[in-house]
């Protein structure tokens, strides 16, 4: 999952298909995972975007490793449009979620948005770590 093996987790990924094997929700998050790390943030959105027509369901980690690929890539809109689509797709958000968001609005410069993150984590009784 190393920042220069994302390319390998793709075709990793692609070959399942040619070899009869359904891709499922780990080796999904396994891919946006190591795009996050290596700095590919739009080909993490690809593959979150992707699932869904693949018939698999993100779960939390999927949702967390994408909204941080969109954080270390300077995408705070986007790490939000993420993590607001959380709920409505059925996943709620964990300390991790909440945290990379709010870590998200705070290198965009968006304080207000942070601060209200925070305290939806609060009252949703998640606790800060």
């Amino acid at each position: 999952e190393k920042g220069g093996q994302w390319e390998k987790a793709l075709e990793l990924l692609e070959s399942m298909k040619g070899r009869g094997v359904k891709p499922n929700v780990i080796s999904f998050s396994a891919a946006i995972s190591a795009c996050e790390k290596g700095g590919q943030w739009e080909k993490a959105l690809e593959l979150l975007e992707s699932m869904a027509g693949r018939g698999v369901k993100p779960n939390v980690i999927s949702f967390s490793a994408a909204i941080s690929a969109c954080e270390k890539g300077g995408q705070w809109e986007k790490a939000l449009e993420i993590f607001n689509s959380m709920v409505g797709r059925g996943v709620n958000p964990d300390v991790f979620s909440y945290s990379t968001a709010i870590s998200a609005c705070g290198k965009g410069g968006q304080w207000e948005k942070a601060l209200e993150i925070f305290n939806s984590m609060v009252g949703r009784g998640v606790n800060p770590d």
